[in-house]
């Protein structure tokens, strides 16, 4: 009961009728006869007690007259049912798919809200995050110079839901392409899971092989295990994470889609500890180590040049362009020749080619061991 109190504003107008019935059978709800055709009567998959068990209603169909306010009581028994917020329900009965769910509780978001510049830097590092586990399943290597196309693209068909009072919850609404057919073959094997479910899943392992780092006192089991769970930029992502939480415990848990079945080694519900981050930078340092270094040419123009006075030190930054025409700011550090020869690339507006190793730390790229820095006369030639 509402007790006078406004009612609650979510977009229940939102909900389709057949979403609202895949949710519950995917969750092995039952329907069973009622005797009103405008009303749909499910039961629960376990009994709440002995022998009782929990029936929902839902309409039939969108006109009916209470149609919102029969969904949110709907909604609302399921919540209860799950023990899971409203929120979360509904938002997994609207959006198919995943929820990945990061929990930051400091002195600062109990009100449930973060500072701006950490905020912002949570959902850069969750993005980074969900990218370079994807990259790993395109091709698991230790480390990535750069993002692949394919799974930036992948990652960002995913949506940012609300968060929640009491700490700040970055929710992240992973996506997926609800199957017509059922997810074993016919001779009963089960079908691989769709490429969004095996990102999230590599973080999940991820997260418990740094669970099994502090208790082992040893990077190895992250580093041992980066083929399933982490690479070395998502070592370096969570260690950002971390560090928004201010020494608090961050909680990280997923709420998957029972259309696939859930491996025996995954855990929905983990904790990130401070002590983490000691052992995710030293993974990270030899995840990278291992990783053959490759010489890259770059293409770019200079927009930056720097030098001190009393320094020998020069230093030039180019806007360059990847193989996959994404554009990246490099600091290069060149010899007295090639540093004049960016003078003049910089004042007639001209593209400069160089190669050597690609290399990023923390957000910055930089290019060591420049050579070969040439002035390009037309556009790519």
């Amino acid at each position: 009961m509402n007790y006078g109190l406004p009612p609650r504003r979510y977009p229940i107008k939102q909900v389709n009728i057949q979403n609202l019935k895949n949710y519950l059978k995917d969750r092995g709800w039952e329907e069973e006869p009622f005797g009103r055709a405008e009303v749909l009567k499910f039961t629960s998959p376990h009994p709440i007690q002995e022998n009782k068990y929990l029936e929902v209603l839902i309409p039939s169909k969108r006109d009916l007259v209470d149609y919102i306010r029969v969904v949110e009581i709907a909604v609302d028994c399921i919540s209860a049912f799950e023990e899971r917020d409203f929120e979360d329900v509904l938002s997994q009965i609207l959006i198919f798919g995943d929820l990945l769910k990061v929990q930051i509780s400091t002195p600062k978001t109990k009100i449930g809200s973060i500072p701006i510049n950490q905020g912002i830097s949570l959902y850069e590092s969750a993005y980074d995050l969900l990218v370079y586990s994807a990259c790993a399943e395109l091709n698991p290597q230790k480390s990535f110079l750069r993002k692949f196309k394919e799974a930036m693209e992948s990652v960002e068909t995913y949506r940012i839901g609300q968060s929640q009072y009491g700490s700040f919850v970055a929710n992240i609404h992973c996506k997926l392409e609800r199957p017509e057919t059922s997810q074993t073959d016919l001779e009963g094997n089960v079908i691989s899971p769709p490429f969004g479910r095996k990102t999230v899943l590599r973080v999940l392992r991820g997260i418990r092989n740094v669970e099994e780092s502090i208790r082992e006192d040893s990077p190895d089991p992250i580093v041992d295990n980066y083929l399933e769970g982490l690479n070395a930029n998502m070592c370096d992502t969570l260690v950002d994470v971390i560090r928004i939480g201010l020494g608090n415990d961050l909680n990280i848990s997923a709420n998957l889609e029972p259309m696939w079945s859930i491996p025996s080694d995954i855990y929905t519900d983990i904790s990130l500890r401070p002590s983490a981050e000691g052992y995710l930078v030293e993974a990270s340092e030899i995840l990278k180590e291992e990783t053959p270094k490759e010489k890259r040419e770059l293409i770019g123009y200079v927009f930056q040049l720097r030098k001190k006075p009393m320094e020998k030190e020069k230093i030039i930054r180019i806007l360059a362009f990847d193989e996959e025409e994404e554009a990246i700011p490099v600091t290069i550090k060149p010899d007295d020749a090639s540093y004049q020869l960016a003078i003049d690339a910089h004042k007639a507006s001209k593209m400069i080619r160089v190669t050597g190793i690609l290399e990023k730390k923390g957000r910055t790229w930089y290019l060591n061991n420049p050579e070969g820095i040439e002035l390009i006369n037309d556009d790519y030639g």
